[in-house]
């Protein structure tokens, strides 16, 4: 009779496993090896399967270990080393965080599936073909509108298939479902302290050192062609996006209006005394007189912007219905102009995006140059472009998604983020 392997044995084996496994992730994914041996490996039963800290501390279960064949095990692995690449931790922030770990999760798996060569989704992850094509805030959209009819499971691995609805409950629809850190495999900073008490004053210094390889790594794929990155060619691409309304509200709004006020001041007048004056009644202060105006805004539509966009078309629509924004001009450009009309803000629900190609804007901004009713625009990019080197005769704002261009210093205009409001 063969005696039961004792606990140190199988964690031993289990690390040995995973630390051969990440070795593995870099023969087809080279562009992760930075992050794959970055990472901190823990084997711990309280997690029920396996999970990543913001940190790189990567934690497995022994028993779900075991389970896993090799090519099983590398999938998982290349799967939370793609967790860590692609800042799931930070971008979920603003969001229901177990939503946003599903709906990355079906992104990544289906990365995976394309990359790795699988037929089925292994260890019973999530599964959503075609789920790569589309950006993880249309996917949480999708599940809040749609939570019923939306195939799912109860954890994202070695979870039982049920739907969308019932792993986040009543809340899905109005965006407030609950974390339940055994469901997801995102795991957050505050279960990391409770867990691994001894090493939380390293836990921020260790984040900042996984980001800063991860964005190597990011660079590195794109490089490699592992990730769509900049061209230099015009896209043929059109793709009618659904704008994301409502996920985030950050201070770069206020950053926006701020910038309005300066460069669209309009004209003071008695007859719409200022709301700011409503609490003196020995003077009236004047308002603004109210006139019908045109936001002007150049959308880069290159590769790499193309899971920014529904955000950025998102927040112009909710940025312009409190403004009081009558007409948007929208210039698109990846290369060249690809589109420039002018619509309402609700036109921006389902809008055709046309391009996809490489990164300059300066056909765009010089074509808004020749125009002299033109005395403000907007760009929303994320920083990975060209653009005329010599100031635009009109005020510039550029505005950029959350997490990219952090090295964007243009010689003119003031760059807003949307994550964190104004940066110059």
């Amino acid at each position: 009779m063969t005696a039961a392997p004792q606990p140190a044995t199988t964690e031993r084996s289990a690390l040995a496993r995973i630390q051969k496994g990440l070795r593995m992730v870099t023969v087809p994914l080279p562009h992760l090896a930075g992050l794959a041996a970055a990472v901190h490996v823990n084997i711990d039963e309280r997690v029920p399967t396996m999970g990543v800290f913001a940190s790189g501390r990567l934690v497995a279960n022994p028993g779900f270990t075991a389970r896993l064949n090799d090519n099983e095990l590398v999938f998982v692995l290349a799967h939370e080393l793609l967790h860590l690449a692609l800042r799931t931790h930070e971008r979920a922030k603003g969001s229901g965080q177990l939503e946003f770990n599903y709906a990355h999760d079906y992104i990544i798996n289906d990365m995976l599936r394309a990359a790795l060569g699988v037929a089925t989704i292994p260890a019973g992850g999530l599964d959503m073909p075609g789920a790569r094509e589309k950006s993880a805030e249309q996917i949480v959209v999708e599940m809040r509108k749609n939570g019923d009819f939306i195939s799912s499971r109860t954890r994202v691995w070695d979870g039982e298939v049920t739907i969308a609805g019932r792993v986040f409950g009543p809340q899905v629809s109005s965006g407030r479902a609950s974390a339940n850190d055994q469901s997801g495999d995102v795991l957050g900073e505050r279960q990391e302290r409770e867990m691994f008490p001894d090493d939380s004053a390293d836990q921020a210094r260790r984040a900042k050192e996984i980001g800063e390889t991860a964005a190597k790594g990011l660079a590195l794929g794109k490089a490699m062609g592992a990730m769509q990155g900049r061209g230099n060619d015009t896209g043929g691409t059109r793709q009618v996006v659904d704008a994301l309304r409502g996920i985030y509200s950050t201070p770069w709004q206020m950053a926006l209006q701020t910038w309005l006020e300066g460069v669209v001041p309009g004209e003071r007048t008695f007859v719409r005394p200022s709301r700011r004056g409503a609490d003196r009644h020995d003077v009236v202060m004047p308002g603004r007189r109210r006139h019908s105006w045109m936001l002007n805004v150049v959308l880069d539509t290159s590769g790499s912007m193309s899971e920014e966009i529904p955000r950025a078309l998102g927040a112009i629509a909710d940025f312009c219905d409190a403004a009081a924004v009558d007409d948007i001009r929208l210039v698109q450009c990846d290369t060249a102009v690809t589109g420039d009309e002018v619509l309402n803000p609700a036109a921006l629900a389902a809008y055709e995006v046309s391009g996809y190609g490489g990164s300059d804007l300066t056909p765009a901004m010089l074509a808004l140059a020749d125009d002299p009713r033109v005395t403000a625009t907007i760009v929303i990019t994320d920083g990975d472009i060209t653009y005329p080197p010599e100031p635009m005769p009109y005020a510039v704002l550029w505005i950029l998604p959350p997490h990219s261009g952090a090295g964007f210093q243009p010689p003119y205009g003031r760059v807003v983020s949307m994550q964190q409001g104004e940066r110059r």
